[in-house]
């Protein structure tokens, strides 16, 4: 069913409510020129709820939503069929100025199976017609006894008389309370004035107009090049560090946000690296006395060090009493170089001009308002690496609720090309140790887990299933082992991917929690309540050993998350 925000407009006119008992018997007496019909909201009948309302006169058709004073945010929409022209017209206003609208032709009692069944509703003999529209099982009930021709189904199925009510697939989706049968003639016709679209291109304008998008990079290249060293930040501008392999921009975001599903969407494509390549999205929590940002100005040297048993250094990777590590939003995985290789040529795959990737982060909302530094990485040595676009949208919804939370840890060595360490050691030395605290207690508690293994050889990591193990103050809460076996799935993303003698591809390949060309997904481990105070996080992976110069290591990240 297509429900319509909006003010009735029109002409006023004399209404006379005709209960059944009314009707009985003298119809033919009664003298009107128009119609209003009431459908309480899906057919609930409460009075709590907008209504959608079909006014006739004449050959025109008007359908709005009424909402009795309610204050709404979607756009004010209004569909109109004309019966003289098989017209369906729809219009709505975006903002307070913005008018778009669209026409399509219909045809009465097309697709449309009748059946030989009655029912009285709203006091009215109504038949039964029944149709399927996108595999959803449609019953149309509609009558004759009052003259004219009506759908609150505009565009599909409509039959030669007034709908009073619609059932899909056994649920009531309207049904008319109130018939009025209005003395006057009302003036229904539509007013089209701004800007006509194709019905396609008006829906997405709809669904699409509450959505409040941000763009932090707009066709921003990542790529390994001698480039000066930034040594202040600017407001606004993208900077970039790290030989160009790190995207950084202060944006801002909505000061608000509760009540929305907030999403990281990133487009990619190859300018001229032919390889998949780990990348991430991430912000910068800068609420403590240290961040990140230091050591992208300063220096890797500039961050809080984690040692190993061995004495190794990692700089930057976890959280201290005054420091927070990068809150990763999103883990992604370039394809093998698309558009940058879509001339290669294999068999008859149609290579895609970019690839895109949609995550949800409505964890992160209280992290994600304001004025918020926001950064994009791919590890490559490549002169002409990549490009990525990337937004952050809000789409509407009234339960979506804050969490607070507590970034823990990152190993993603985002700063790889500036000299951050990998941590390829961290794992086989020791477990990841990290110490926190929660200044309030939290319900319904959990860490959200990112965890992808690398080392490219037959006996790396990357080929190799490991186990995963997180304790939390002594208490292992989760053992599982990142994989990914639908990689194969994606092979028409990566043109440059490797064919082996066997028939496979290299981005066939089954990975440690990763493919080629996709994001990895996050694994959300039940912690529940967890007092206010210190608390320790350890991680143990049974890391492989080197081979030659090859190594395997993980990349992985942590956030607790709660009410």
């Amino acid at each position: 069913m297509l429900l319509f925000v909006g003010l009735l407009i029109g002409a006023t006119a004399t209404a006379v409510e005709f209960t059944p008992s009314h009707l009985k018997g003298n119809k033919g007496s009664v003298q009107f020129e128009s119609i209003r019909i009431i459908y309480p909201m899906g057919g609930s009948g409460r009075a709590d709820l907008p209504q959608t309302v079909m006014e006739i006169s004449g050959d025109m058709a008007r359908i709005t939503t009424q909402t009795d004073g309610r204050e709404v945010s979607a756009p004010v929409q209004t569909t109109y069929l004309d019966y003289n022209a098989g017209k369906e017209i729809k219009t709505a206003l975006l903002g307070d100025t913005e008018f778009i609208y669209t026409v399509r032709t219909f045809r009465m009692n097309q697709g449309l199976e009748f059946l030989d069944e009655a029912a009285v509703i709203a006091g009215y003999t109504c038949r039964k017609a029944k149709t399927v529209i996108n595999t959803n099982s449609m019953e149309i009930w509609y009558t004759t006894e009052l003259g004219m021709r009506g759908s609150v189904l505009p565009g599909v199925a409509i039959p030669d008389g007034v709908v009073l009510k619609v059932v899909r697939n056994g649920n009531v989706m309207a049904e008319a309370s109130k018939v009025e049968l209005i003395k006057e003639k009302l003036q229904l016709a539509p007013l089209l004035e701004g800007t006509e679209l194709k019905a396609s291109a008006f829906n997405y304008r709809i669904q699409q107009s509450q959505v409040i998008s941000v763009n932090v990079f707009d066709h921003e290249s990542i790529y390994f090049r001698d480039i000066p060293n930034v040594t202040q930040l600017e407001a606004d501008k993208v900077l970039r560090f790290a030989q160009g392999s790190i995207l950084l921009r202060k944006v801002k975001l909505p000061e608000v946000n509760d009540g929305y599903s907030i999403f990281a969407e990133l487009s990619h494509y190859s300018e001229g690296d032919a390889y998949d390549r780990t990348g991430s999205i991430f912000i910068i929590p800068t609420g403590r006395e240290h961040s990140f940002i230091e050591g992208l100005l300063n220096g890797k040297e500039s961050l809080p060090q984690y040692y190993d048993k061995d004495g190794k250094a990692y700089q930057g990777m976890v959280v201290t009493d005054d420091y927070l590590p990068p809150l990763e939003l999103m883990r992604f995985y370039t394809s093998f170089g698309v558009r940058g290789y879509n001339h290669i040529e294999v068999a008859n795959y149609n290579w895609p001009d970019s690839v895109l990737f949609k995550q949800e982060v409505t964890d992160y909302a209280s992290l994600l308002k304001g004025e918020v530094w926001v950064g994009a990485w791919i590890g490559n040595y490549v002169h002409d690496g990549h490009n990525v676009t990337l937004d952050i949208k809000y789409y509407p919804q009234s339960d979506a609720q804050e969490k607070e939370v507590y970034p823990l840890f990152a190993t993603v060595n985002i700063m790889e090309m500036a000299g951050q360490s990998y941590p390829e050691n961290l794992f086989r030395n020791d477990s990841l140790t990290v110490n926190f605290t929660t200044d309030k207690d939290l319900k319904n508690a959990y860490i959200r887990y990112i965890s992808t293994g690398h080392g490219g050889w037959g006996g790396g990591d990357e080929f190799n299933p490991k186990l995963n193990e997180v304790f939390l103050n002594g208490e292992r809460i989760i053992a599982y082992t990142p994989w990914r076996e639908d990689c194969g799935s994606y092979r028409e993303r990566n043109p440059a991917s490797g064919n082996f003698s066997n028939g496979l591809s290299s981005s066939d390949l089954s990975r440690s929690g990763w493919c080629p060309g996709t994001v990895s997904y996050p694994v959300y481990i039940h912690v529940g309540e967890l007092k206010a105070g210190s608390h320790q996080v350890k991680v143990a992976i049974p890391v492989g050993d080197p081979a030659g110069n090859s190594s395997s290591y993980w990349c992985i990240s942590g956030v607790l998350v709660g009410n």
